[in-house]
């Protein structure tokens, strides 16, 4: 059995594969059929797909977060690649491990060594020597280290992948050891902690099962909250930690997406807190830019404007 990725897809080809389900939606034509309007991923990228045919058939089969097993006809559709379905199966290990199927093949996950960015996030933490935010930094990534493991940063936004969480925070806190030296008057393990603390919320905001989104718990408190609770919980199983340097990590967690338009109830109100804002905000923009750019298929010299910057992007570094 011939398996084609995503990345692989091109007009007018069959295919078969095994992908995961995002979204499943049943819709009607303008002529009153209907039909079912699939959200499809692999490891390699995301599709849109389509069930025309035998509709009622196919819509009892599977769920939104089901493993896939998909035959189809890619073609073009307002510019953009879509794959028509022909058939849909439920795809488990039992039914289809001999045909090559894992779930692996399903989860984009980082190329980095997740084991070894651990290590290299725990060496941050061992580096703080303000003894109160060290301890609250350690039991914190032990209470929540198999989620952070595997979560992703976002859902569609900046490093979605698995592990994208974790790549994210050891990115963000070796950028703010950087900057804290270079700005002699901040202080140095207050702005590593306020960083690397500033989504944990996402631990409970987030899934990390196969389809991930959000739990109801990120869809109706946000992880600007749950980060704060847990701050809360775990300085309440402490021994004297400093009011002061509670209220400082609690402002730095819900301030730091920077603004009320941005989700953030109040703005950064010293100069470490404007710092996590920042340094989240060019963390994560520039693996977005990287990535509309790396993943833009066109051989022309600039992407086009259907990205969240809104503007063509220049692919001149890309070999």
């Amino acid at each position: 059995m011939k398996l084609t990725a995503i990345h692989d897809f091109q007009e007018n080809s069959t295919i078969q594969g095994f992908y995961l389900c995002l979204e499943k939606h049943l819709k009607t034509t303008k002529a009153g059929d209907y039909y079912l309007d699939l959200l499809l991923q692999d490891a390699t990228g995301r599709i849109q797909g389509k069930i025309w045919d035998r509709v009622d058939h196919f819509r009892t089969l599977f769920e939104t977060g089901d493993p896939l097993a998909v035959k189809g006809i890619v073609e073009k559709f307002g510019g953009a690649l879509q794959l028509n379905c022909t058939h849909v199966a439920k795809a488990t290990k039992e039914r289809y491990g001999r045909y090559g199927f894992h779930e692996e093949l399903l989860i984009p996950t980082i190329k980095e060594d997740r084991r070894q960015l651990w290590k290299t996030l725990i060496s941050l933490i061992n580096g703080v020597k303000d003894k109160n935010l060290k301890a609250l930094l350690r039991q914190i990534f032990k209470t929540y280290k198999n989620t952070i493991m595997v979560l992703p940063a976002s859902t569609i936004y900046h490093h979605p992948e698995r592990g994208g969480f974790l790549l994210h925070l050891v990115s963000t806190g070796q950028i703010a050891i950087l900057l804290a030296k270079h700005y002699p008057r901040i202080e140095a393990d207050l702005l590593l902690a306020g960083v690397l603390l500033h989504d944990i919320g996402k631990v409970r905001g987030m899934s990390s099962n196969l389809e991930g989104g959000y739990t109801d718990e990120g869809q109706l408190i946000g992880h600007l909250v749950l980060s704060r609770d847990i701050l809360r919980e775990a300085i309440q199983d402490m021994d004297q930690f400093p009011p002061e340097l509670a209220l400082k990590l609690e402002h730095m967690v819900i301030s730091h997406q920077g603004s009320s338009s941005e989700g953030s109830p109040r703005p950064p109100k010293f100069p470490e807190a404007l710092l996590v804002h920042y340094i989240d905000r060019i963390d994560g923009r520039l693996d977005l830019m990287f990535r509309e750019i790396d993943n833009d298929q066109d051989e022309d010299a600039f992407t086009d404007s259907r990205n969240p910057f809104r503007t063509s992007l220049w692919k001149h570094y890309r070999q």
